[in-house]
């Protein structure tokens, strides 16, 4: 305090904070549709919070700014301006300016009380008229946390990449054994490594996120002499940069969840809750979490060859198989409309590699001439369906006819080997990409805006650095992924005020950008390009993906099947029952020949509409992790819902598992009530179990290979 006392003018701002925050610590405010939580002045989460953002020498952020160091922003340098708050999905959201020469730094915050949860970012302005010193070694957070015995625990990302894991497998490091680092160095952030972590100690611990969409970096240190772990983590690796007038920097996202008690399964749904409740898009201007989704893509139905994406579909394919798939039933909230669709920058139709012809983001006008595909969106409309429509805005090809043909300009494009990538850190490129796309989706009545990035962006941002000379390592990576905020964030705002989606969808070759920052503005309907290959991967996947990003998704084939093409089984069904599902077969050429058996598709259907209820509550693995290539176990996990003391499980014999019965012991329901036990099936069924039991084991049986059961358990009088 004695420090607050040396700058009247943030005395009294912390004075009034703290009046503030007593003469709201026995109420709860409403303000509009927002609850502002009280802040409780003795809870620990508070008093951690408090003490980094009423005292801002603490904020644990440090760096350097021409030749002096800087940890947190010490009054003596740094003068506060102002800060406000306001209050935002079930927390409290406050901006505080501050100044020192002529750089403003601005830092948003985010306090979630309920949740033990607190966020910041801090932003680096420019408001000089000449360039700036020189940043670098800026730490977005260097903290201790306290507690003996520490482990980190977390998954690893999509892909394996060279010195990583992949494929969202667990890992498990004994700190007090080894320091333990990951560095995100090709700019997708989630292909090998993976920006969340849980570090677990004697004291309970602490769920972190780096949410930032390029590199990043993150260390675990343990100190037995101070019985405590150090984390340092960081986005826009060797960052080292000037800034021109008017430019700003930041750093990434930083997300930090204590919990008090060493249990995993208690770390895990607090960081769940915390996500949907706090992180998750919101649906429309609600502030309800966006619901579970069901999508259909018809690209596979067109009768023409069709090498990947929807680039055989054309204004004469696409009525015949919507037809089909509404008159057998079966509905869907989107229908994916993916790669392939525009004509390429020499103005020629696509027929086939649709890969290399990316960048005008212009209706391909010989497969869709006049307003036919606005037609075919219409009549999606008709049937409840909006229609999603695949981009990948950050890569061009044929700069010389995009340039001529479509207005661009060469000098936004970077360079690396005979690959060019759309710089969208330049403001003149950003406007030209947001207005092809806007005006696409304007035209044609597009609900939702589904985003591929095939390439590895890292070293285009190295030359676009070099290009700019000396101290000037990462400016263009961080301008550029700020860039693709505003971008998204246009996308989002037009779609919401036009009936359509509150989120974007995510993908980069499958699941390469599903850091914290992306994932408060976007679903992952394809969580992994690898997820398509088998039903063994794809439960493995979902053990563990779940545990940190309840919103993910997949498609329901399975390319490596035993089955016959077209077949979409029960198993494949329940394996797929994901917030996000997407069926995808001939539903017009197979329609009539036997191979599509529309009674499971249905039935499928309504158990997803059931199940989907669940998705987004506790979660609980009731099996050891399956590795992607282990099909000779059981599987099971457990959604569990507190407010009703209800909960939906599902089990699998996968296709080797030579045991015809495996017993699995429920978590969360109470010891001492009873509960029916409903098998979908009917296989398991019970009408009266005392809860005690099922934890203690509930022994499930199937008698063939490849079998997936479904159980809600229900509370009864």
């Amino acid at each position: 305090m004695k420090k607050l006392l040396a700058n009247r003018k943030l005395f009294s701002i912390t004075l009034a904070l703290v009046m503030l925050f007593t003469a709201i610590a026995s109420i709860s405010v409403s303000m509009g549709n927002i609850n502002l939580i009280p802040v409780k002045a003795d809870s620990a989460i508070a008093r951690e919070y408090k003490e980094m953002t009423l005292d801002l020498e603490n904020l644990p952020i440090n760096f350097v700014y021409g030749d002096k160091y800087f940890s947190g922003f010490s009054p003596k340098y740094f003068v506060e301006e102002y800060r406000t708050s306001r209050p935002e999905r079930n927390g409290v959201l406050t901006t505080i300016q501050l100044r020192h020469e002529d750089i403003v730094v601005n830092i948003e915050t985010g306090f979630y009380e309920e949740y033990n949860a607190y966020d910041y970012t801090v932003y680096f302005k420019n408001v000089g008229s000449s360039n700036s010193k020189v940043f670098k070694y800026l730490n977005a957070i260097d903290m201790n946390i306290e507690g003996g015995s520490p482990r980190l625990k977390g998954i690893w990302g999509d892909k394996t990449l060279a010195g990583t894991g992949g494929d969202y497998a667990p890992y498990d490091y004994d700190l007090t054994q080894t320091n333990v680092g990951f560095m995100s160095t090709n700019g997708r952030p989630t292909h090998g490594v993976f920006p969340y972590f849980n570090l677990e100690n004697a004291n309970g611990g602490a769920m972190f996120a780096i949410g930032w969409g390029g590199t990043w970096e993150a260390t675990f240190k343990y100190d037995a002499s101070t019985n405590s772990t150090n984390f340092t983590g960081l986005g826009t690796r060797n960052l080292k940069t000037y800034l021109k007038p008017g430019e700003e920097i930041r750093t990434p996202l930083i997300a930090v969840l204590r919990y008090y008690e060493r249990d995993e399964d208690l770390a895990t749904n607090a960081w769940r809750k915390w996500m949907v409740d706090c992180n998750i898009p919101r649906e429309g201007d609600t502030e309800d979490p966006m619901e579970p989704i069901r999508m259909v893509q018809i690209s596979n139905d067109t009768g023409k060859p069709n090498s990947d994406g929807s680039i055989s579909e054309d204004y004469t394919t696409w009525e015949r198989s919507l037809r089909s798939y509404y008159e057998h039933g079966l509905t869907a909230d989107y229908r994916w409309f993916d790669a392939g669709w525009y004509i390429s920058p020499d103005n020629q139709t696509v027929p086939s590699a649709w890969y290399g012809t990316v960048g005008t983001w212009t209706i391909d006008h010989v497969k869709w001439p006049g307003d036919t595909f606005k037609q075919s969106v219409d009549y999606a409309k008709v049937h409840g369906t909006g229609t999603m429509v695949w981009f990948e805005p950050e890569r061009v090809t044929n700069i010389s006819a995009l340039v001529a043909n479509f207005g661009y300009n060469a000098e936004w494009a970077i360079a690396s080997g005979s690959n060019n990538m759309n710089n969208l850190g330049n403001p003149a490129a950003l406007a030209w990409t947001k207005n092809k796309i806007l005006t696409f989706m304007k035209t044609h009545g597009v609900s939702m805006y589904r985003e591929d990035f095939n390439c590895d962006p890292y070293s285009f941002w190295d030359n676009g650095d070099t290009k700019q000379g000396a101290n000037r390592r990462g400016i263009t990576e961080n301008l550029y992924m700020q860039g693709h905020y505003e971008l998204w964030d246009s996308i989002i705002t037009w779609q919401k005020a036009n009936g359509g989606a509150g989120c974007v969808d995510s993908c980069a070759s499958g699941g390469g950008r599903n850091d914290l920052e992306t994932m408060r503005r976007a679903i992952i309907n394809l969580r992994s390009d690898s997820d398509r290959t088998t039903i063994d991967k794809r439960l493995s996947m979902t053990s563990t993906l779940s545990k940190w990003l309840p919103l993910n998704g997949t498609i329901t084939a399975e390319k490596s099947s035993e089955l016959a093409n077209g077949i979409i089984d029960i198993y494949a069904i329940r394996g797929s029952l994901l917030c996000s599902t997407v069926l995808n077969i001939k539903w017009y050429h197979d329609a009539d020949n036997g191979i599509i058996d529309w009674e499971t598709l249905r039935k499928g259907e309504a158990e997803w509409k059931e199940g989907s209820k669940y998705l987004l509550k506790e979660f609980y693995t009731l099996t050891p992790y399956r590795g992607v290539a282990e099909s000779t176990s059981w599987t099971a996990w457990e959604y569990y819902d507190p407010d009703t003391d209800s909960a939906f499980v599902q089990a699998f014999r996968q296709k080797s598992a030579e045991a015809s019965t495996y017993t699995i012991n429920l978590k969360a329901i109470s010891d001492n009530k009873y509960y029916s036990v409903r098998d979908v099936d009917g296989t398991h069924s019970q009408e009266r179990v005392l809860g005690s039991t099922l934890k203690q084991g509930l022994t499930l049986s199937a008698s063939a290979k490849r079998t997936a059961i479904s159980l809600y358990i229900t509370p009864v009088a």
